[in-house]
């Protein structure tokens, strides 16, 4: 198997057992020790105890039945590009918003950057907008 080819397994896996697995043990095989993640809205991430710690943190969070599916993926060399389909129903409080109840489907994409074959660093981009007019939000509260 090429470089390419496992470190899109690599990817494949953090998302079917990680993500909508919900189970963080994985990613001591998975990522460097000082993994970055720059989260966009959700701020910036340095090693993995604090990344277990959002994880936990989240995974109790503003949704529940959440499902990421991977749309596409393009990877060349130490780098995986990913298109993904996140949905859930909010039933938790999100950006300082209370839950809804209603359930959204929005869109996003993931840039991982791979060291000795583990994700050492992840940029993270996703439409909020569409998500947020999907749960009827039509103003954000006051700073």
């Amino acid at each position: 198997m090429s470089k390419t080819e496992t470190n899109t397994a690599v990817v494949r896996r953090f998302y079917d057992e990680v993500v909508n697995g919900g189970d963080v043990t994985p990613v001591d095989e998975l990522m460097t020790p000082d993994y970055t993640m720059h989260g966009g809205s959700l701020g910036e991430i340095v090693g993995l105890p604090a990344f277990k710690a959002f994880f936990a943190a989240n995974g109790q969070g503003a949704f529940t039945g959440m499902r990421l599916e991977v749309r596409r993926i393009i990877a060349q060399d130490d780098e995986v590009f990913v298109l993904f389909t996140n949905s859930g129903t909010n039933t938790g409080p999100f950006m300082d918003l209370p839950p809804t109840g209603r359930h959204a489907q929005w869109n996003g994409t993931a840039l991982y950057r791979f060291e000795d074959g583990r994700i050492a660093e992840s940029t993270y981009v996703e439409d909020l907008f569409d998500l947020l007019l999907q749960l009827g939000v039509t103003r954000l509260p006051a700073a």
